[in-house]
């Protein structure tokens, strides 16, 4: 059994479009991207975690979040 994860950072969902235009501004500044994702960027790092080509993947978590998070 493999377990893995994805972790997004600000995504462009019904819930952070919730959020005010202030915040949303201030939050993109501070990304290294200067932009959230989209619901688009995330399946891919699904999709990709439930293909073939992440047969080595075990215990790992996938952040999509725009450099939001670096270590």
């Amino acid at each position: 059994v493999r377990v893995n994860a994805v972790a997004p950072g600000p995504i462009n969902t019904e819930l952070v479009m919730s959020l005010s235009d202030d915040w949303r501004a201030a939050k993109s500044k501070e990304l290294p991207l200067g932009r959230f994702g989209e619901p688009e960027d995330v399946a891919a790092a699904v999709a990709f975690l439930a293909s073939d080509d992440a047969a080595l993947f075990v215990g790992q978590t996938l952040g999509p979040n725009s450099g939001d998070v670096m270590l």
